[in-house]
């Protein structure tokens, strides 16, 4: 049964709201972003495939500041417009993972850390996000 697509939306539906977490630093829109717990609280910080990546949970629906709450757009087949390493436009048909920067997206795996494909692009903006698989590299 293939998988339906969602256009995710910034309001409460299809978006995730971790009670009392909040940003850790400016989280920006379509950020990949990982919850985590500092110092005593959970927080939600951009991840990359080298820091946090095990607490990967999705992309921000909306650009946060430091210490505002974070919605998440968690749901498989959500139709997500993240943020390209490098910038420029997604490669439609092609995978997209976790990159080395943190809160981007690569069309190539990283060589080290963990590797998280993320989803499809679908268009030159968008991809649709179905997480299946997490490598870890030494």
């Amino acid at each position: 049964m293939p998988v339906g697509q969602l256009t995710a939306v910034s309001g409460s539906r299809g978006v995730l709201y971790v009670p009392g977490a909040t940003a850790s630093g400016p989280v920006r829109e379509g950020a990949a972003v990982a919850v985590v717990y500092l110092g005593g609280q959970t927080r939600i910080v951009e991840c990359s495939s080298a820091s946090t990546p095990e607490g990967f949970h999705g992309f921000a629906a909306t650009a946060v500041a430091d210490g505002d709450p974070v919605g998440i757009i968690t749901i498989r087949g959500s139709l997500v417009t993240p943020i390209l390493e490098g910038g420029g436009a997604l490669t439609p048909g092609s995978a997209l993972f976790l990159s080395g920067t943190s809160g981007e997206l690569s069309h190539t795996p990283p060589v080290t850390g963990y590797v998280i494909r993320v989803g499809e692009a679908v268009s030159p903006s968008e991809l649709s996000f179905n997480t299946d698989a997490r490598v870890v590299r030494p």
